[in-house]
């Protein structure tokens, strides 16, 4: 009798779980975002020309981000009354594609991105964030334990960059080595790409990767929400001072008025001070084409 009982608790059990398993497995899903192939359309009725379809790269790459990018692109769609369609990329040169090919209205491009675009006459600059200051630092930085104090100390090590159209991320160290006849894949025993800062900074505190480039507002950003992430990580290397990647739209767009006159007054709302808050960004502010350095991809 005993047996039976045990066998009838073993069977029931089992048919709990086959029944709250999936929906244990979707949560889990839902708590991670994969960047690589993210469009959130928050109606996808309309058509795109109903719609403000708004690209963005998520420069520190974690959900908390991803929430309060979506935060910003609603507010925006809001103001024009229109539906958005946000499109979310782990590549920059995604971005840049979409935004050729006329995907995409308006793009919140990095400061690379924005460089390497090829037809920057077809754009309209529209404004760039101030996070204290419209301008940002490219750093190296390495484990805090770790022996490394500057660039040269990183030979034969391993090295994360952000992405090849990421100014801090790759674009200023390269351009360091070409001017110090460094050949990257030669000075480093192994590099890779992380495509988010936050990810690099986690590679480098982990130990992953002896060291990598990214931009000093990513590390302010981590400092401020993971610190014993920030707390285990230096500074060996800190490049010149960079304009903050603007955003842009294309020249013809009918409503870029609108949205640039959006974006400067956009810290005089109250409604959507806690989201540019907590995305470290004061204002916006205008912006333009010699902001920014001239480079050539190496695509």
């Amino acid at each position: 009798m005993k047996r039976i009982v045990t066998s009838f608790f073993v069977v029931i059990i089992s048919v709990i779980l086959l029944i709250i398993l999936p929906f244990i497995l979707k949560n889990k899903q839902e708590e991670y975002i994969d960047f690589s192939n993210v469009t959130e359309s928050i109606d996808n009725t309309n058509n795109d020309d109903e719609n403000l379809r708004i690209g963005l790269i998520s420069v520190a790459g974690d959900n908390k981000s991803y929430i309060l990018e979506k935060e910003l692109a609603n507010y925006i769609g809001e103001k024009l009354n229109k539906k958005v369609k946000l499109i979310q990329k782990k590549s920059y040169r995604d971005i840049n594609i979409l935004l050729k090919n006329n995907k995409i209205d308006i793009a919140f491009l990095s400061t690379g991105a924005y460089s390497l675009y090829e037809d920057k006459d077809s754009l309209e600059l529209l404004a760039r964030p101030n996070r204290g200051k419209a301008y940002y630092h490219p750093i190296v930085i390495a484990k805090k334990d770790s022996s490394i104090k500057e660039i040269e100390d990183l030979k034969n090590m391993s090295f994360a960059f952000v992405d090849t159209y990421s100014y801090s991320g790759y674009l200023a160290l390269n351009d360091y080595f070409k001017k110090n006849g460094i050949i990257v894949n030669k000075f480093f025993s192994s590099n890779y790409f992380t495509h988010s800062h936050e990810e690099s900074i986690n590679q480098v505190a982990s130990g992953t990767a002896s060291a990598a480039i990214i931009d000093d507002w990513a590390l302010q950003y981590i400092q401020n929400n993971f610190p014993e992430v920030a707390n285990n990580v230096k500074v060996i290397k800190t490049f010149p001072e960079v304009a903050t990647g603007p955003v842009v739209s294309h020249k013809n767009y009918e409503d870029k008025e609108k949205i640039k006159n959006i974006l400067l007054s956009i810290n005089k709302d109250n409604s959507i001070k806690n989201t540019l808050s907590q995305l470290q960004i004061e204002k916006y502010v205008e912006t333009k084409a010699s902001d920014y350095p001239n480079l050539i991809s190496e695509d």
